[in-house]
């Protein structure tokens, strides 16, 4: 089975370094699929850059790049579709670090997509709720009781995947324009809708993927109330390694950025890799 880690991003020379992490983290964690960065309007020197990283480049257009964190998941489907990878798992590339191989836990016998929660409800969370309401007021009902599901880390079968980014795609392009940021709503949407089969959904304690912005101990974790609203175990860091509280270490660390003493360990780490 062919497995790939796949990301998109511009600026490239301007984020070599979360780049460098992104893939290089990976790459120690699982030595046997292939790193694919499609590089948006990129020049020349940007796509030898990360073909210097051992990195696959795949350049595209994006046109309205304000736009960009719901137009990556049409140019998202449309590699995939045309990949021979089996296996893929998609994610941010600017914020995310692998601790462990990702595939691992991926029981391809019974699901064919793979997600994780954030760890507190739509209507526990301000940003998805208000985000999910101005996009898809006529949904939002439908979500404020279920799990927030991060749209920033998504890994699955091709045929499956090439489903599911299309339906976001889709979401995004006849939602309203009152946020550039969409994908995650529409990923939350059809979920409450039960649009996505074979559907995994990881939480906190299975270490899979934890989200800083709303799992790690941000500016935002006590004012906005998360501490006391995770049923999960709380993660922690511990000898520059992030674990699910006194469980086992995360396979991805996402969002580490957000917290100003575990983005500086982490980059110090690059250093090992």
């Amino acid at each position: 089975m062919k497995k790939a880690l796949v990301g998109l991003s511009n600026n490239i020379l301007q984020n070599i370094d979360k780049i460098k992490l992104w893939s290089n983290s990976f790459k120690k964690s699982c030595d046997c699929s292939d790193v694919v960065l499609l590089v948006a309007n990129s020049t020349q020197e940007e796509v030898d850059a990360i073909r210097d990283l051992g990195i696959i480049p795949i350049s595209v257009v994006i046109e309205d790049t304000y736009y960009i964190n719901h137009k990556r998941l049409e140019h998202t489907k449309n590699f995939i579709e045309t990949s021979n990878y089996d296996l893929l798992i998609i994610t941010d590339v600017f914020d995310v670090y692998f601790q462990s191989d990702p595939f691992q836990k991926l029981d391809i016998d019974i699901y064919d997509i793979f997600v994780s929660g954030e760890g507190v409800k739509v209507n526990q969370e301000p940003w998805n709720s208000h985000n999910i309401g101005t996009l898809f007021p006529e949904y939002i009902n439908l979500c404020m009781d279920k799990e927030v599901i991060c749209s920033g880390i998504i890994a699955g079968k091709k045929n499956a995947l090439i489903k599911l980014y299309n339906q976001m795609f889709h979401l995004c392009e006849i939602s309203n324009n009152s946020h550039n940021i969409k994908d995650q709503a529409a990923l939350n949407v059809l979920i409450a809708q039960n649009q996505i089969d074979n559907l995994k959904i990881f939480n906190l304690d299975d270490a899979w993927a934890m989200h800083c912005a709303v799992s790690g101990p941000t500016q935002f974790f006590d004012s906005w109330g998360f501490s006391g609203n995770i049923k999960y175990r709380i993660p922690k860091m511990i000898d520059n390694t992030v674990y699910s509280g006194d469980g086992p270490k995360y396979d991805i660390v996402h969002q580490f950025n957000r917290i100003p003493s575990w983005n500086k360990i982490i980059y110090n780490n690059i250093r090992n890799i």
